[in-house]
């Protein structure tokens, strides 16, 4: 999708007057990220950002500064400079990536501390054209009022993107922005809006299901009356974060029960709590690692928490019971419950899910388990992992870059970062090949399919245009779209 409209140059206009003192506006900050990090699109990154804000070390380097001297803006700005070059200095990308999250967050600090907001009011119909929009910048947009968003920096799979996009608003990252003035005539170009009716369309002549990605009931009942045929990934993270306690099992298996509600029938695809690499709990954390996408996170985070892992299957299942007994002609051609296992690398893995499952459910539970696709060993291992589960759904975000070695937030390697790239088509092609050749043992909910997975996809390749013929090609059973 192609639109034009007038150039908004979005630049912070801030006072250097403080009207607040740092206690004040901490205070002010932390109730709005408190409030932002419960719902919403950006949930998970306010709940990072309040973590962040309550972190020892933001305080202590702002009293630092003030205890030298320096006035209280000063002060913020010059923690803001020293924390950052720690985070700069550090060998390692996903913490060095860190620096914009921090800016952030002194960035609404220094908001609060003069009162005033950050950015001038976007005329209607406007190109947002910026440098870079920060997590926090979407709060501040409108989405349904603008044009586009043209930066000079980011990627395509950002947070910034990834809500631009679920708003319809077509965006462009890594653009030259240089000589663009404010009023100027620019157009954006984003093949990723707009084409969304196409896949559905293609996918449809196909006879392939079209699927949703929902992070809340919310989403679930929007994509169910939007004529989705399910919900292919349901993400249950934003049960978890923003919060001092994990909720309980009866709080879990009600939200369950009412997103099973919402599909009407139809097939909901639960993802078991996807924590670690970029994601964390407060009352659970993660110990510091090296390289958090490589260390403790996904299924292995889970089978380290056991406890955690249990709970939340026993009220999967407890919910997939009660909609059964209240709806059985829903479950008469199978089961519409799944659960999805993120980061799987082994068949012991999957092994020991089931048998957890099993040991808080019974046997005869009416619930399918089936594995993301996101890694290079699930790829090489995907004959035996299909024996093992009953669905496969690809996840091409992680999955790329773990392919490639590339990771996708950080823009010096953005050309490695390429879904349809050689490499990730032919991984894509192992996948699907070894689903529908696996020879598996029938189980009490998957007796008609002896032999052979459904795969589907569930990435943001899904909703582009551009690959969705070798998608097809590639003899895929599902597509699970980021918007319908």
């Amino acid at each position: 999708m192609k639109c034009t409209g007038p150039a908004f140059l979005w630049n912070r206009t801030a006072s250097d007057v403080a009207v607040r003192s740092f206690d004040e506006a901490f205070g002010l900050v932390r109730a709005e990220l408190a409030l932002a990090s419960g719902s919403g699109d950006a949930a998970e990154v306010f709940s990072a950002h309040l973590e962040m804000l309550e972190d020892p070390m933001l305080r202590e380097a702002v009293d630092s500064e003030l205890a030298a001297g320096k006035q209280p803006l000063e002060a913020v700005d010059a923690a803001c400079s020293c924390i950052c070059a720690m985070f700069a200095d550090i060998d390692d990308e996903y913490l060095r990536a860190r620096v914009d999250d921090v800016r952030d967050v002194f960035a609404r600090l220094r908001e609060a501390m003069c009162g005033e907001s950050a950015v001038r009011e976007i005329p209607a119909g406007s190109v947002i054209v910026s440098t870079e929009l920060l997590p926090s910048d979407t709060a501040r947009i409108d989405f349904s009022s603008i044009s586009g968003i043209l930066c000079a920096r980011g990627s395509v799979t950002s947070h910034v993107c990834i809500i631009a996009h679920a708003h319809g608003v077509p965006i462009r990252v890594g653009a030259d922005i240089s000589g663009i003035r404010e009023g100027d005539i620019v157009e954006v170009d984003d093949p990723l809006v707009g084409g969304t009716a196409n896949v559905v369309a293609q996918v449809r002549a196909a006879g392939r299901r079209v699927y949703a990605n929902a992070g809340s009931v919310e989403e679930v009942r929007a994509a169910i009356a939007a004529g989705a045929d399910g919900i292919g990934l349901f993400r249950t993270e934003f049960l978890f974060i923003g919060r001092e306690c994990m909720p309980s099992e009866d709080e879990q298996r009600a939200l369950y029960r009412e997103a099973l509600g919402a599909c009407g029938g139809k097939p909901l695809t639960i993802r078991l709590l996807d924590i670690g690499g970029d994601k964390s709990l407060p009352y659970l954390p993660v110990p510091a690692e090296d390289n958090p996408f490589l260390g403790l996170r996904g299924i292995r985070f889970l089978l380290a928490h056991p406890e955690l892992a249990e709970t939340q299957l026993r009220a999967i299942a407890a919910a997939a019971c009660e909609v059964r007994d209240a709806h059985p002609d829903w479950f008469a051609f199978g089961t519409p419950v799944r659960v999805m296992l993120p980061m799987v690398c082994t068949v012991d893995e999957v092994r020991r899910v089931r048998s957890m499952l099993a040991g808080v459910a019974g046997e005869t539970c009416p619930v399918e388990v089936g594995i993301m696709v996101e890694t290079p060993a699930a790829v090489l291992c995907a004959q035996e992992l299909a024996a093992e589960c009953d669905f496969f759904s690809i996840g091409t975000n992680d999955l790329t870059q773990y392919v490639m070695a590339a990771d996708r937030g950080n823009a010096s390697v953005g050309s490695l970062y390429d879904a349809q790239s050689p490499a990730v088509r032919r991984a894509v092609a192992l996948t699907v090949a070894a689903a529908h050749s696996a020879v598996r043992p029938s189980s009490p909910v998957s007796a008609a399919r002896p032999s052979g997975i459904p795969v589907g996809i569930c990435g943001e390749l899904a909703s582009d245009p551009s690959a969705t013929s070798w998608l097809l090609a590639s003899g895929l059973d599902s597509f699970s779209l980021s918007r319908l």
